[in-house]
């Protein structure tokens, strides 16, 4: 027997006929040898040979066949995997064979790119295949005669799935609407006997649906044990089925609608009449309608002309819309039609007009009897001290019924009816009006308010205006009725009656403010005299009792200046102020005050008299004058930290013209017009009642001058005021008994910014300590005085650092971090609570003592709030103060 296949000369032969390319791999890559079967230019020997064939692969290649690679060398078992590989534009599909040889690996490539690209077209068109039967719902099946089963398979979404299905005849035919069996069973017997391509309809329920399904029979096959195999494929035809349904629906919609719906040619030939045409126009429902044409059956258009001009119209617009009066021969109690003609033209080309017809009739009874009632309306109505307008919602807001109001009776002259706000309001009033109707109407909720306006004459009128529907029922739609009431008298009572309520209710919590405001004032420099006078009892240096001495008696002038304001305001609301007149010489006056002032400015300010006429003398109560500029540099004086205070008066127009001008902070300007205002202060941190410049106002009108104040905010305030200039000559023909005068008038409420003036001690500066403990107190007051009473106290025992004001005290809180802290409440810049919200947030533990001489309950319960431990109310008892001190240190 010829043994060729193992004949050793033969295999090379045999090798280069049957294999693949084999490629023999070392474990670094390197292709150590190649037999190459293929003309693939990247298999030769040139390119592969003594190469490393993983830097020859592109990436993605690479990174695929690298790990099955190192499998075959480090298992060493054989592997088998299809691989893309993408070259120069070209993409090849390859199966590589890995053997491990010899710890190498000995690779056999085998081409199957042509295969691949096969494989892909195929699934690509099954892909759409399936797509296809998805959107038409189509399914396949297959049946034998002898297992008497259905096979399903598809998408129809009855009872097909991707997969296989199987169902027994019997039990699908159960599954079939019973009226829809014989056909279906008479179909598959055509099936068995012979190949039958007519396709049969049926009806199938399902999980409750009832489905219309179509099949049909593609294939039959005969099989050798007599049986035979039959395929078809099935659709599911609900929807298309639902759409026929639907046309016969609405076909038959068409027929019984109410409105009168017909079709003719552009002749005239009717080629459609639903049922409520035929019996408007009393024709047979069986009657051949196509003899008819439409101009002899319709009265409102009784020529040929008068319908091609209608059909004209219709084409020139797309649509006609029109009223037809009197459109029926027979029923003569139609009064009109609301037509709308449409030109349709069919797939075939042919041309079509069809009208649709809505019988108005009742609607215009119905407008009629509004009309009727609109006139008893207005008879009864229209003079009533109200407008009153009923709108109809869904007729466009068109007025059904409108009075002339009482209070612009000759505004409406024609009759409303039918019309809306477009027809008589300009666009803007007209929009505002719709949009309010629109709101309601949507709403169902009523709108009231009250509105200003001006009537026929221009007079002031006040209406109060309410909007609200009216929902209407079968036979009417729904309104909006709006009714306008002139309450002009009435609102002006009220609101003098309100004004007058505002102004008791301001002037009382301005006293309640000015009472708070008095209870500090007095309790302030009333701290001080309480308290150094206990230090002059225990010291026993002079010189120590020298210094309390004189802060008492600092705090002494202040509270007697207090006590004067006090006097001077009861004796404005009392409407009482005394006057005694004589000849004053202005120059010695000024310098008075001047002597008076000087020592009392701050350090760094300069009070200055500037030169004035000094031969001028007018007949005035020169202590009143005294007090008016006094008060006018007090109140410089709080302001002005730098700079000049400066003063002077001249002569123009027979006015003697006064001046104090400073260099202080100045007045913010939606301040200046409240700055003599009373009970008001505009700087809650400034010392003073808020009375000084509302006293100085009073003084000065009372003795025939005015005041007034400009200021710019950092640059400086003036204040200015005017007295007559009134000599011994021009008063010699007044009686002697003039010379002192009483006056009794109410005072007008107005007027503050400022307060009376009061010393300002010398401080220790922001952040000085004094004492030798080592406890370390931070003490916050703005008050030289009454810090000074607390350094007495206490830098025996503790070390003390000072801070002038809230700010300060947040500041030198975390540079000491004192053991306690002494927080005055009412400091500039940032206030005591506010400095203490901010120290808590940096500790919760350091005690805080509030110091104030605001000392009712609602101000010891906001200390609290804001984070205080305790409360001590100004004057401060020395043994209280102790007291407390040692409490908390001790808890601490």
């Amino acid at each position: 027997m010829d043994r060729t296949l193992h004949n050793a000369n033969n295999a090379q032969r045999i090798l280069e006929l049957t294999a693949d390319t084999m490629l023999l791999i070392d474990r670094n890559g390197i292709c150590v040898d190649i037999d190459s079967h293929c003309d693939l230019w990247f298999l030769q020997e040139e390119v592969l040979l003594g190469k490393n064939i993983f830097e020859l692969l592109p990436e993605r290649t690479r990174d695929k066949v690298m790990p099955v690679f190192e499998t075959v060398i480090g298992e060493q078992r054989s592997v088998s995997k299809n691989f893309k590989l993408e070259l120069k534009e070209e993409t090849f599909y390859f199966k590589c064979l890995m053997y491990p040889y010899d710890d190498m690996v000995l690779c056999q490539y085998r081409d199957i790119t042509q295969r691949s690209n096969v494989k892909r077209q195929l699934e690509q068109a099954n892909r759409t295949l399936r797509e296809i039967q998805k959107v038409a719902q189509i399914g396949h099946w297959t049946y034998n005669t002898a297992e008497n089963v259905f096979h399903y398979t598809g998408y129809t979404g009855v009872l097909c799935k991707e997969g296989v299905q199987h169902i027994s005849f019997d039990m699908y035919k159960q599954l079939m609407m019973e009226e829809d069996r014989p056909a279906f069973e008479d179909w598959c017997e055509k099936n068995v006997s012979e190949f039958n391509q007519e396709s049969i309809s049926y009806r199938i329920r399902l999980d409750g649906n009832i489905f219309y399904v179509r099949i049909q029979t593609y294939l039959r096959e005969e099989l050798p044990d007599g049986s035979c195999n039959i395929e078809g494929y099935i659709q599911n035809i609900t929807a298309l089925q639902h759409r026929r349904n639907d046309i016969n629906t609405l076909t038959h919609a068409i027929n019984n609608a109410k409105e009168s719906i017909f079709a003719a040619k552009p002749d005239g030939t009717v080629i459609f009449a639903n049922r409520r045409f035929l019996h408007n126009h009393g024709l047979a429902d069986n009657m051949d309608i196509s003899r008819l044409k439409i101009y002899d059956v319709a009265a409102d258009m009784p020529t040929e002309e008068a319908w091609k001009r209608r059909c004209r119209n219709t084409v020139r617009n797309g649509s006609d819309t029109f009223t037809a009066h009197r459109p029926s021969k027979i029923h003569k109690e139609i009064l009109a039609y609301e037509c709308t003609m449409y030109n349709v033209i069919s797939d075939s080309g042919e041309e079509s007009f069809w009208s649709f017809a809505h019988d108005i009739s009742e609607r215009m009874r119905y407008e009629a009897q509004i009309k009727r009632l609109n006139r008893v309306m207005d008879t009864t109505i229209n003079n009533l001290p109200a407008g009153i307008v009923v709108k109809e919602i869904n007729n466009d807001f068109r007025y059904v019924y409108r009075n002339r109001e009482s209070y612009n009776r000759d505004h409406f002259n024609d009759n409303p009816v039918g019309k809306n706000d477009y027809d008589f309001y300009p666009p803007i009033v007209a929009e505002k009006k719709r949009q309010e109707d629109i709101e309601v109407a949507a709403t169902g909720k009523g709108l009231h308010w009250i509105a200003e306006g001006k009537d026929r004459n221009g007079n002031l009128i006040i209406l109060d205006k309410r909007k609200i529907k009216v929902d209407g029922d079968e036979l009417s739609s729904p309104i909006i009725v709006s009714i306008e009431w002139d309450i002009t008298e009435l609102e002006m009572i009220k609101r003098e009656l309100q004004s007058s309520k505002e102004k008791a209710e301001m002037s009382d919590n301005l006293k309640s403010a000015f009472l708070a405001n008095m209870s500090h004032e007095i309790r302030t420099p009333l701290n001080a005299i309480v308290g150094f006078s206990h230090l002059i009892a225990e010291s026993d240096d002079a010189e120590e009792r020298k210094t309390y001495y004189q802060i008492v008696e600092a705090n002494n002038e202040r509270l007697l200046q207090l006590i004067n304001e006090i006097l001077d305001l009861s004796k404005i609301e009392s409407g009482t102020i005394e006057f005694s007149l004589g000849l004053t010489s202005l120059h010695s006056l000024c310098q008075e005050i001047h002597d008076a002032h000087t020592f009392r400015t701050p350090e760094g300010v300069q009070l200055v008299y500037e030169p004035s006429d000094e031969s001028l003398r007018i007949e005035t109560d020169k202590n009143r004058v005294f007090q008016v500029i006094s008060n006018l540099i007090g109140n410089a004086v709080k302001f002005t930290k730098e700079g000049s205070i400066k003063y002077g008066y001249e002569l123009v127009d027979g006015q003697i013209v006064f001046h104090v001008t400073d260099t202080g902070t100045g007045i913010e300007p939606e301040k200046v017009g409240r700055v003599f205002e009373r009970f008001a202060k505009l700087n809650k941190h400034a010392q003073g009642t808020g009375l000084g410049l509302s006293i100085c106002k009073s003084i000065v009108e009372r003795l025939g001058g005015q005041i007034s104040v400009s200021s710019i905010v950092g640059v400086g305030t003036t204040f200015t005021f005017t007295l007559p200039y009134n000599t011994q000559e021009t008063l010699k023909e007044v009686d002697s008994e003039m010379k002192t005068v009483l006056y009794k008038e109410e005072v007008p409420q107005s007027g503050n910014g400022g307060s009376t003036n009061e010393g300002t001690g010398k401080g220790t500066g922001t952040g000085t300590g004094t004492g030798t403990g080592t406890v370390c107190i931070l003490i916050a007051e703005d008050t030289d005085s009454n810090y000074d009473l607390l350094n007495a106290i206490l830098s025996k025992q503790y070390r003390l650092v000072r801070a002038n004001d809230g700010m300060e005290a947040v500041l030198l809180y975390d540079e000491v971090k004192p053991d306690l802290i002494l927080m005055d409440i009412k400091m500039p810049n940032l206030d005591g609570l506010e400095a203490t919200k901010i120290i808590r947030e940096l500790s919760a533990t350091v005690p805080i003592i509030a110091q104030s001489a605001f000392a009712y309950e609602h101000d010891v319960k906001a200390a609290m709030e804001a984070g205080c431990n305790d409360f001590i109310a100004k004057p401060i008892a020395q043994s209280k103060l102790k007291e407390v001190i040692d409490k908390w240190l001790t808890m601490k």
